[in-house]
């Protein structure tokens, strides 16, 4: 059997499409990590966005979306944040199929839902992206509407 997984694991290294991309053995049996290059996520192909959100944005968005609903969010996936085209493959952001905002008036939502996504998950998504924040002085930055539609747009 463990000779199995080693041929599947080295076949599927083996037959990687993406030349920028390496397999490196990890500490547990038969497993593998993509070595992802050091780029911006914008230069990234779609076999390595999908790796990148694997290993850095789902572990870290999963604890936090949890820890703020563990019963809302105890299926957490690509489909919360990409809606139910994700498991078509289709990740395009902002997602229509989230809530809809009024970056003037954010009143119909709940307080802490709005603190948590401003205080939580937008600094940590800039983070894991390696994106400053939106401000006024650089609106192009990572914010809200990099996720939800706005209003007016």
């Amino acid at each position: 059997m463990k000779v199995l997984v080693a041929v599947v694991v080295m076949t599927a290294a083996c037959g990687s499409k993406s030349p920028s991309t390496t397999t490196t053995p990890t500490g547990g049996e038969g497993s593998a990590v993509v070595t992802l290059p050091d780029v911006p996520f914008e230069e990234l192909d779609h076999e390595q966005r999908v790796e990148f959100m694997k290993q850095k944005v789902v572990p870290q968005m999963k604890l936090l979306f949890q820890k703020h609903d563990a019963e809302d969010f105890a299926g957490f996936g690509c489909q919360i944040c990409h809606g139910a085209q994700a498991k078509d493959g289709h990740f395009d952001m902002p997602n229509p199929n989230l809530p809809k905002l009024n970056l003037s008036d954010l009143g119909n939502f709940k307080k802490e839902d709005v603190e948590w996504m401003q205080n939580e998950i937008a600094p940590t998504m800039s983070k894991i992206l390696n994106l400053p924040m939106a401000s006024q002085e650089n609106p192009k930055g990572f914010g809200c509407p990099s996720c939800h539609p706005v209003q007016g747009q």
